[in-house]
């Protein structure tokens, strides 16, 4: 499943030079993930609540390739690139709206943790809504 995110770069995303800040960038990767399990049909809370388990971001990687600016409008593609026992990887490519060249590649780690903040397996439940798509993941899985 691939999910894209509109974002449009507004001033307060940006330095002095009107170059988006680094920092940023890892904001839109949440609001991505966000996105992707919102798609999914998961509000986090509730997962939590009824089933005991969240996850928390274990490992981050972001390439930056080009820099895009004030007023871009910009696509953020989410997807699923991996399961492990106990981890998902979440890949991220970041474009100007029609356009193919890459601005931003990156990566999340997911582990999933139990009630006791213990790692437990993915669930079942998000392995069915975010099936891996045939790609290489950027990062190898996490035990």
């Amino acid at each position: 499943m691939k999910v894209t995110l509109p974002i449009f770069v507004v001033s307060f995303d940006t330095d002095y030079g009107g170059v988006v800040s680094n920092t940023r960038y890892l904001e839109y990767l949440e609001r991505g993930r966000y996105a992707l399990f919102q798609s999914g049909g998961f509000k986090m809370e509730e997962v939590i609540a009824s089933h005991g388990v969240q996850f928390v971001v274990r490992k981050v990687e972001m390439e930056y390739l080009s820099p895009a600016r004030h007023e871009d409008e910009l696509e953020l593609e989410v997807r699923v690139a991996s399961h492990g026992k106990t981890s998902t990887v979440i890949n991220f490519e970041l474009r100007r709206k029609n356009e193919a060249a890459l601005l931003l590649r990156a990566t999340q780690v997911l582990v999933y943790i139990n009630e006791n903040w213990r790692p437990t397996r993915v669930p079942q439940m998000f392995r069915d809504a975010f099936p891996v798509e045939s790609q290489v993941a950027a990062i190898t899985e996490i035990p």
